[in-house]
């Protein structure tokens, strides 16, 4: 074999030997009723309990409030000075589908082609993942899973961040249809390969190739719906029934406001949930997004300005504006690793206006509400599931959020991850 060959040979191996299992063992179901006591409890829902208790047995929520009184056999964990909050839900994250970003072989997070409203997550989603254990350490517990490519991405799935397998982690195995929309922004400089005029002609074909799509996949449901031949089917049109049908939203990338417009022209031609992933400027189209019920996801508080002219916290004011204008929405942060900075999205958000309670709603319940699970989950509710955690601080700062405890579902999970271990190795050699 020639030495090039095997010198490519070694490093692909020593690469995939990197990507072992994390040694996070998944949490056992819950055995004995746990009480949470004097603690600091961030409902979620806008409520904040000072000297509170939690009681949760069997994965559920039995009692929230400042009088509990625990049964014999439970296990009381004292909380004072804590505090404690609902699991946080990060709303779009390519988490469990992406572990390498320079490596190939570990993104699973797109498929070749425009359109592949028929790819799932789940069935991508690694639960072994090295990324899921830093999340879950700043209090993410839940994420909405997505695929990234083309126009018509696929479907994303809710998880939890915690389980042996996607079977067990799934709460939503499809949760939302993703469509992104083309960029309507016209780029004039020397390193675009497209001129003007050749961007202007490519989002215009984008965008009525979208058009068409969709008008066939409505066509097609509608015929399935009143019993026409559907034996030749079609695995393409077959998934975008569900969008049609009520049964998934569809979530559109769209940040800009000719975008988000754009979009909106063309679902209000069919019977679609909608949701806006994106949102940078979907303050100028508060109107119509409150009139029509459109929740935004909002990416990345942590960002620059859009245009030159705004201003800098343009980014840092907009979820507290979002609330003024009266528009549903919750926080998110790009792609994988910076999922783990979403408690702190929320943290600047607060500090540029928006309330505590709300940016706290803006990381648990709101993100339930828009995927329709916030019977079950984002505030500790009474029936509500007992995914929680207890920190030493606030969670919403990156030096009060120390996470002590957790559990999903009432299963307590493990709080270690390879971060902190690197952390400790290099710190004993300082000391050393």
């Amino acid at each position: 074999m020639p030495m090039k060959y095997l010198l490519l040979l070694v490093t692909l191996i020593s690469s995939l030997a990197s990507m072992k299992a994390d040694g996070e063992i998944p949490g056992a179901p819950q055995k004995t009723p746990i009480l949470l006591t004097n603690a600091t409890v961030h409902v979620g829902n806008g409520e904040k309990i000072l000297n509170a208790s939690v009681l949760f047995d069997n994965g559920l929520i039995l009692a929230v409030g400042s009088d509990v009184t625990a049964p014999d056999n439970a296990t009381v964990i004292d909380c004072s000075g804590k505090m404690v909050y609902p699991g946080f839900i990060t709303p779009e994250s390519s988490i469990g589908l992406v572990e390498i970003g320079a490596v190939r072989a570990t993104r699973d997070n797109a498929e070749t082609g425009p359109i592949n409203p028929n790819v799932r997550a789940e069935t991508a989603y690694n639960p072994d993942s090295e990324i899921i254990p830093t999340v879950r350490s700043n209090g993410v517990l839940i994420a909405n899973v997505a695929p990234e490519s083309g126009l018509l991405s696929g479907q994303s799935s809710l998880m939890r961040l915690d389980g042996w397998n996607r079977e067990d982690i799934a709460i939503s195995p499809r949760s939302g249809m993703i469509l992104n929309w083309p960029s309507m922004l016209i780029i004039n400089a020397w390193w675009m390969e497209k001129t003007p005029e050749e961007q202007k002609k490519k989002t215009a074909e984008d965008i009525a190739n979208i058009h068409q799509y969709f008008q066939e996949a409505y066509t097609y449901a509608r015929g399935a719906e009143v019993g026409l031949d559907t034996t030749k089917k079609d695995i393409r049109y077959e998934a975008m029934r569900s969008i049609f049908d009520g049964s998934l939203p569809l979530i559109i990338h769209a940040s800009s406001q000719l975008q988000i417009e754009s979009a909106l022209d063309l679902t209000d031609q069919y019977p679609i949930k909608v949701i806006i992933s994106g949102g940078t400027e979907a303050i100028e189209v508060a109107k119509r997004l409150k009139k029509n019920k459109v929740p935004v996801i909002l990416q990345q508080v942590h960002s620059l300005p859009a245009r030159e002219e705004d201003p800098y916290d343009q980014s840092y004011t907009l979820p507290a504006r979002m609330m003024q204008a009266g528009i549903h929405f919750c926080l998110s942060a790009d792609g994988f690793w910076r999922q783990r900075d979403l408690p702190f999205q929320a943290g600047t958000a607060m500090a540029f206006g928006l309330s505590e309670a709300d940016a706290v709603r803006s990381i648990s319940l709101s993100a339930a509400e828009i995927f329709g699970v916030d019977n079950r989950y984002g505030s500790l509710e009474k029936g509500k599931s007992a995914t929680l955690f207890i920190s030493a601080g606030d969670a919403l700062d990156s030096k009060g959020n120390v996470l002590e405890r957790a559990w999903i579902d009432g299963r307590e999970v493990d709080l270690d991850n390879r971060h902190k271990r690197l952390s400790n190795k290099y710190r004993e050699r300082a000391k050393r």
